[in-house]
């Protein structure tokens, strides 16, 4: 019998990120990224609802951050500089371990965290929140 290790989503989600950086997501199933670190499709299932999930777990955290730096831009900003102060709030959500798969081609986070997407969703947000868009 297996010995219990803590970590169990955290496993799954670093195992699922290196196999869909080297082989595709969709050459991937939730059977292989569990057995992939001894744990059992079920296991895989209680912790992600699909593939999506494991590959966007901390989307809205990652637009909060964009969201963030708009915010904390300064209110006589030019919109360049807007920019700038997002991608810097961005930047912090990539610390070093993140970064590879950040930049693996085919992995699926381009239709996840598309400039369309992240267009429509900053002013929004942050009228939402009460800031102007700019």
């Amino acid at each position: 019998m297996v010995r219990w290790e803590p970590g169990a989503r955290g496993r799954l989600q670093a195992a699922a990120l290196e196999l869909f950086a080297t082989r595709g997501f969709e050459q991937v199933t939730a059977a292989e990224i569990a057995q992939s670190v001894g744990l059992t499709e079920r296991t895989f299932f209680r912790h992600f609802s699909d593939k999506r999930e494991v590959l966007c777990y901390g989307q809205q955290q990652f637009l909060q951050a964009f969201v963030d730096g708009v915010n904390a831009a300064p209110p006589d900003a030019s919109p360049l500089e807007v920019i700038a102060c997002a991608l810097h709030g961005a930047a912090s959500f990539f610390p070093d371990e993140r970064r590879p798969y950040s930049r693996a081609p085919g992995n699926g986070a381009e239709s996840v965290l598309s400039p369309s997407r992240l267009t429509g969703y900053l002013p929004a947000e942050t009228a939402r929140q009460g800031a102007s868009a700019r």
